[in-house]
């Protein structure tokens, strides 16, 4: 497990993967470079393990190559940056006018996201390449769509993306309709969190008109306004969060605060939940080192599943991210989609989707543009495909001028500096902004971000 100090989420894998008796013995390592976090990681899954009754080999490491040496499978989980970093993508758009709500998957946020990953997981895919060609990666880390695209354009690795927003979405769905979703026949295709359930049966009988009924009922729409009004107007339900959809579209935020509020969208939701974090940490670290019993559930993580089919040959179905490869026939055929995906001893196949309604290609086509963008600049080195990946956002272009898009681009780049793979190795017609910046002074973003937080209604 890399990035092990993402300590639940470790956490939570750990006791999935122990969970089954055929991996109660299994070695498994985990590794970061945050040495506290390593720790209270590696101690909370043994908690996790003896609870379980298991009796797995944990091995604890700082180095990549030794974690690899030996790997059947490899779970990434690495964020790279730390809070200060998620600050720059926050507040130097902020002076801009432009607000998010997570920047984590699309839009500046979450390209400035991938390319501080970039480095990393190029580098993850050659020592796997090196070390263990024959283990399976399973990406968790976000963007998904353009880490994967990483993996993929940069090396042979075997690696798929995986989610929990296609099953989660599920229970909630069948929740509002009073419905065991292990009953429930469905289809679900498109990008990562903009999947859209284009198949949604019982016994044979549509459930759409029992949802679009239900949406009537303010109790339900309270619970996700955002994708309900998406639903209302493009005929099907997304797979991620109304506060994640709020900012892949230009029709809840860039509409002023009032407008926003009125559909519940959180802006800087993000940023509160990392504050949170660090108060959960502290508590967890107490917890590993007491003798505090440790209740364990199954997560409904797919990444477990994975490692049990493969290894045992069971077959199941899975929702991951790969190429496309003519699996959905109206995206391009190397984009990242999120389909059906067939797991058993041979490994990972997808299904074929065929066409999705042009609708929901409409939703996402932007999205995949930017992607291609941001593989083609980190790959060339490339600042004007950083401009207009930003450009062909739709929150973004909604909000800002180009010149201000540019600008703003350049202030991030300057930001993030070394963390950056280089942008400036081939050059182009297409103009800088022309202007420089200071450095970055986390205490001067971190005391704008208390400002706002401060300002914004309990």
């Amino acid at each position: 497990m890399i990035g092990a100090g993402s300590v639940v989420f470790s956490k939570n894998l750990t006791g999935d993967i122990l969970s089954y008796p055929e991996f109660r013995d299994a070695c498994l390592c985990y590794m970061d470079i945050d040495p506290e976090r390593l720790e209270v990681g590696a101690a909370l899954c043994g908690k996790v393990a003896r609870a379980l009754g298991a009796s797995p080999k944990i091995e604890v490491t700082s180095s990549l190559q030794d974690a690899l040496a030996g790997a059947d499978f490899v779970i990434n989980m690495v964020q790279i940056g730390s809070f200060n970093s998620t600050l720059v993508d926050f507040e130097i758009p902020r002076k801009y006018g432009l607000n998010f709500t997570i920047a984590d998957t699309t839009g500046p946020g979450g390209m400035f996201r991938a390319l501080r990953t970039f480095p990393m997981l190029r580098n993850l895919g050659e020592q796997m390449m090196k070390i263990c060609p024959r283990a399976i990666l399973l990406n968790y880390s976000n963007p998904m769509g353009m880490n994967m695209l990483t993996l993929t354009a940069t090396g042979d690795v075997r690696a798929v993306g995986l989610c929990h927003s296609v099953q989660g979405t599920l229970d909630q769905l069948m929740g509002y309709l009073g419905e065991d979703p292990k009953k429930i026949a469905f289809t679900c295709a498109g990008i990562n969190h903009m999947a859209f359930y284009t198949q949604l049966e019982k016994d044979g009988v549509d459930l759409y008109p029992r949802l679009f009924e239900a949406m009537n009922k303010p109790e339900i729409y309270n619970t996700n306004p955002v994708r309900f009004e998406l639903m209302k107007r493009l005929g099907y339900f997304v797979t991620e969060s109304s506060e994640h959809n709020a900012e892949y579209s230009p029709y809840f935020i860039p509409h002023g605060r009032e407008f926003a509020a009125k559909y519940s969208v959180p802006i800087d939701e993000y940023l509160r939940r990392c504050d949170g974090i660090v108060d959960k940490f502290a508590k967890l670290k107490e917890l590993c080192r007491s003798d505090e019993p440790m209740d364990v559930e199954r997560s409904h993580e797919y990444g477990s599943t994975i490692i049990h089919s493969i290894v045992t040959g069971t077959p199941t179905v899975v929702y991951g991210n790969a190429p496309n490869r003519g699996a959905i026939g109206n995206l391009p055929y190397n984009a990242i989609v999120e389909v059906a995906t067939v797991v058993d001893r041979n490994g990972l196949r997808q299904t074929k989707v065929g066409d999705l309604p042009p609708q929901l290609i409409g939703y996402m086509q932007p999205h995949v543009t930017q992607q291609e963008l941001f593989i083609r600049a980190a790959m060339e080195g490339r600042r004007d495909h950083i401009y207009q990946a930003a450009m062909f956002d739709p929150l973004t272009a909604a909000t800002l001028t180009m010149d201000q898009i540019v600008e703003m681009c350049d202030e991030l780049i300057a930001a993030h500096g070394s963390m950056l793979p280089p942008l400036d190795t081939k050059k182009t017609l297409v103009p800088t902004s022309g202007k420089t910046f200071p450095p970055v002074n986390p205490a001067q973003l971190r005391a704008s971000w208390d400002a706002v937080h401060r300002a914004q209604p309990r």
